[in-house]
């Protein structure tokens, strides 16, 4: 029996080899000034210490991490509300989303107007809505106490960390409003008919036919409401007015306030780093449990 001979194509010439790398090319360049550069910078400046121009003067190694972060008390009251903060937003956005994506699931008068206002959060921009928000907050001439007939100080004392998150609940809510509705178009109706014949009803539906379907959806809302919850910042600072609690300085806002109130810009790099890494293993631990949480 003849052996075959294994078939080569024709070389290819250096033009082929760089040609996809030439496509490529403005996109990482792109990257490199506005992403990788800034990231390496930063992780340098952590390791510095800088003037008040923010540029280092002094290589120190991890000396501001173990000396201003790690040995501070401060420093891990921040990360824990950061995570009592993200764990409220992230599920009460992804919450909130949900219930208005089932209100508007059927199609009756007055549905596509509750869509706009469902889907309006994602339009506004997070200080115009914190403005907004100062003013129904407001003790005294604010909406809510004028419907409530209270002077409740919304955004002082245990009342703060309630207002600031449900605001950003509510920013958060048109994003997943929007991808949730899109889930649910795609999931087929005649599940729905057939269960609904085998004498299942609404919630048995929902719960055995509806979260499975739209499950993709759901994990990848659930995993971009938590990088959003963790860069809350504008909401922080406008609604307290750069005053925040214990229970809302959050992480973003404690950079903010190293590099641009303090000029500890060292600090502020390092905690950036801190944020990095926390996103960063949430992240991967959510991919590694993909298979559990999610049917395709």
């Amino acid at each position: 029996m003849a052996k075959k001979v294994p078939t080569t194509g024709p070389k290819k010439t250096v033009y082929e080899i760089i040609e996809p790398y030439i496509f490529l090319l403005p996109a990482l360049a792109v990257f490199a000034v506005f992403l990788y550069y800034p990231f390496a910078r930063t992780i340098y400046l952590s390791t510095t210490v800088t003037n008040a121009q923010g540029l280092p003067t002094k290589f120190v190694g991890t000396k501001i991490y173990l000396d201003r972060l790690f040995s501070k008390p401060e420093f891990w009251t921040s990360i824990g509300s950061t995570f009592k903060f993200v764990i409220v937003v992230a599920l009460g956005g992804l919450l909130v989303g949900m219930i208005t994506s089932l209100l508007t699931y059927n199609r009756y008068f007055g549905s596509g107007f509750a869509a706009a206002v469902y889907a309006m959060p994602l339009a506004i921009a997070s200080a115009a809505a914190s403005m907004a928000f100062r003013m129904i907050y407001h003790p005294t001439g604010g909406l809510i106490n004028n419907l409530l007939g209270t002077q409740i100080n919304w955004l002082g004392g245990a009342y703060q960390f309630g207002s600031i998150a449900a605001v950003t609940i509510w920013l958060q809510s048109g994003i997943n409003f929007i991808f949730i509705s899109a889930g649910l178009k795609g999931v087929n109706a005649d599940l729905f008919e057939s269960a609904a014949i085998d004498g299942a009803n609404y919630w048995q539906r929902l719960l055995h036919i509806t979260i499975p379907a739209i499950s993709p959806t759901l994990f990848f809302q659930i995993i971009i409401n938590i990088i959003n919850a963790f860069q809350s910042f504008s909401q922080v600072k406008l609604l307290t007015n750069e005053s925040p609690s214990s229970s809302t300085k959050l992480i973003v806002y404690e950079i903010w306030h190293d590099a641009f109130r303090g000029g500890r810009f060292e600090t502020a790099a390092a905690r950036s780093v801190v944020l990095f890494i926390i996103i960063l293993i949430i992240t991967l631990i959510q991919f590694s449990a993909e298979k559990r949480m999610v049917t395709y």
